[in-house]
């Protein structure tokens, strides 16, 4: 789902700890430049390597100061992004770990979008990992909803939308009698309308196209992801034409019949 754009910066050297000489002295906000460091790793993230560094800054920081709103949101971010890409067990401890590390950035700052965001997506992954049905049993809904409505008021255009993107998948994964395919196709609609570069929206949209034996409009949406210029996200980008050309495989290809 995430969470995340930022200037292109070149490949970064290794995450090292600096020797005793060369350690920054820390403060509330942690040593200087930490977050544009990770910032420019973190679009590398889906490389070798570049998830545990990321973690490790993260970490270094939160040792320092628990509470950190920067540190808290993005160690949510990057939880989300990793439990993104696992399945049942793996992705809830991670959703899960991210849904905390969000709540303690709302915490720091209820007023950014950043942690209600966060949280949402880790209750949603978590709810996955689970199963829809154990999720809506321990009484997640309400705390997704909440959080997720938080960020829609805020900011609703954040990373491109995305708030709106959650909305909708959110009805369209919702069990019987629940599930509202209708209303993801409302607001997935909307979603791609105003950020047309947010190809997760698009994947998603064409679910629910799919979903109402629509699946000449859904392939239509999946090939422009899968033809999508580069954007400011590239690790995001690989994963979503990934997951466009397993949906071409799962529905088939686009019928050219005249």
């Amino acid at each position: 789902m995430l969470f995340f754009a930022f200037l292109l910066l070149a490949q970064p050297a290794p995450i090292g700890p600096p020797s005793a000489t060369q350690r920054p002295s820390l403060t509330a906000e942690g040593p200087a430049g930490w977050r544009e460091d990770f910032d420019g790793l973190w679009r590398h993230r889906d490389e070798s390597g570049a998830e545990k560094k990321l973690e490790q800054t993260l970490q270094q920081i939160l040792a320092v100061d628990p509470r950190s709103f920067e540190a808290n949101w993005r160690l949510a971010a990057l939880y989300n992004w990793e439990a993104d890409a696992k399945e049942t067990d793996e992705k809830a401890a991670l959703g899960k770990k991210a849904w905390e590390a969000a709540d303690k950035a709302v915490a720091a700052n209820a007023g950014d979008v950043h942690g209600h965001y966060n949280a949402a997506v880790g209750i949603g992954l978590y709810s996955e990992g689970v199963g829809i049905i154990t999720a809506l049993s321990q009484g997640l809904e309400g705390k997704f909803r909440d959080r997720i409505l938080a960020a829609l008021r805020i900011d609703k255009d954040y990373l491109n939308g995305a708030p709106q993107v959650v909305w909708g998948r959110y009805f369209f994964k919702l069990p019987w009698p629940k599930r509202d395919v209708d209303q993801a196709t409302k607001v997935l609609s909307e979603a791609v309308r105003a950020h047309p570069e947010n190809l997760r929206a698009k994947i998603y949209l064409a679910d629910c196209y799919a979903d109402g034996d629509k699946v000449d409009e859904g392939t239509k949406l999946v090939q422009q992801v899968l033809n999508a210029p580069p954007g400011d996200d590239p690790p995001e980008e690989r994963r979503m034409k990934k997951k466009a050309r397993n949906w071409i495989d799962a529905h088939g290809p686009p019928n050219t019949a005249q």
